[in-house]
């Protein structure tokens, strides 16, 4: 005696097996605090990357490095493993036309990829991105095996799981590139080196091709395989809803031909912090928090630019401090700021490129000292100068 399946059943056997294995990871999403609406952008451009980790329905454990080397394009490389395996899954085979049976049901799956994608980042504040791209299979399948818990009466003779026998379901896809897009809410290169984003997209992935096999008294539903990849043939689209956090870190500006010591982010701040001019004849001296003012620049350069040759001392010994984070914002007419700089100087010295008429706010972070803030104004007749200059922290009491 054989026992035919419906093919109506095959597909509720393989519907369950997909909401089976392809259950999402719960995600939470957290939102990057966005700078204030008022803020003005800066021309500069500052290439970094970010290094980050994801999970989500495209993957249970994803990590990733994202470029920002053109505008406004940014370019990500990323690995997406989505593999598991489950077992001993009960499954009622009511739907089957057994009644009172349950289907022991095992399942293993593995839809990793590599992706290559692009971003557009939208809106003054970039905080959505349009993302394009590609997803490669790195393996693609999906198994599923199903027998009887136990025995089936038909009239007064009792068959046994092993003589029904077992069910086998795989499914793969001819393609071996799947397109991809999707939109981004949050950076995916942050304001600060944190950042935390929400990713939704879908991946067209390739025709199934479904095969059904069996065993024992169920060996006579192979046909379901051919029907079944008919039947499925135009589910292909794969929803992508992820989690992402990342670290962010600039990378070297001169790479690029960037002009020195102007290594901008191009963003923004609303601050409006009163502006203190400086007097050209000023001498040339050490700066003080009470003594904004510039030395007169010395040495002639090819530059356009005024060049600053900044070191961070101590105020008491006037040693060089180590490990100094630099941030330099361009004071604009309406009082408004732009962030122009900012980085790390594990040496305490650093360059500055200065518009020549321009009012700049340098602030100057070491640990163990009062953070350090200082209005300049570039000499508008200091193009094609270079000053060197101490700039005084005082230690924390």
């Amino acid at each position: 005696m054989r026992i035919k399946l419906p093919v109506l059943s095959g597909i509720r056997v393989f519907v369950f097996a997909l909401c089976l294995t392809a259950a999402p990871v719960g995600m939470i999403l957290a939102q990057e605090a966005a700078p204030p609406a008022e803020a003005s952008t800066a021309s500069t451009f500052q290439p970094a990357m970010s290094v980050g980790l994801s999970t989500g329905t495209h993957a249970f454990f994803g990590v990733d490095a994202t470029l920002r080397i053109i505008e406004p394009v940014n370019f990500r490389i990323s690995y997406n493993r989505m593999r598991m395996e489950v077992e001993g899954i009960s499954f009622d085979a009511a739907s089957l036309g057994f009644s009172g049976q349950d289907l022991i049901l095992s399942s293993d799956l593995d839809l990793s990829t590599l992706g290559l994608i692009a971003e557009l980042p939208l809106g003054e504040q970039k905080a959505f991105r349009l993302m394009g791209g590609v997803m490669i299979n790195l393996n693609n399948y999906i198994n599923v095996n199903g027998e009887f818990a136990e025995g089936v009466a038909v009239n007064d003779y009792e068959l046994t799981p092993e003589r029904i026998g077992t069910i086998n379901v795989n499914y793969t896809t001819g393609s071996p590139v799947y397109p991809y897009f999707g939109l981004g809410f949050g950076r995916s290169l942050g304001l600060n080196r944190l950042s935390f984003a929400l990713e939704a997209g879908a991946m067209l992935r390739g025709r199934p091709d479904i095969k059904f096999n069996s065993t024992g008294l169920l060996s006579d539903n192979a046909q379901n395989g051919p029907v079944l990849s008919e039947n499925f043939s135009n589910v292909r689209v794969h929803p992508s809803v992820g989690f992402r956090l990342a670290y962010k870190f600039n990378l070297p500006n001169d790479l690029f031909g960037l002009r020195p010591g102007m290594e901008g982010t191009s963003e923004s701040d609303g601050d409006d912090t009163p502006v203190v001019t400086e007097d050209e004849a000023a001498p040339k001296e050490q700066l003080t928090n009470e003594q904004p003012a510039l030395p007169k620049p010395a040495t002639p350069n090819a530059s356009p630019y005024l060049i600053v040759e900044g070191t961070a001392v101590n105020a008491a010994t006037n040693e060089t401090l180590r490990q100094a984070y630099i941030e330099l914002y361009k004071v604009l007419p309406d009082g408004k700021k732009t962030l122009e700089r900012t980085g790390p100087y594990p040496s305490g010295q650093f360059t500055l490129g200065l518009n020549p008429g321009d009012t700049y706010e340098l602030n100057i972070t070491v640990s163990g000292y009062q953070p350090f803030k200082k209005v300049l104004k570039a000499d508008p007749a200091g193009a094609a100068k270079t000053i060197s200059q101490n700039f005084l922290l005082e230690a924390e009491q």
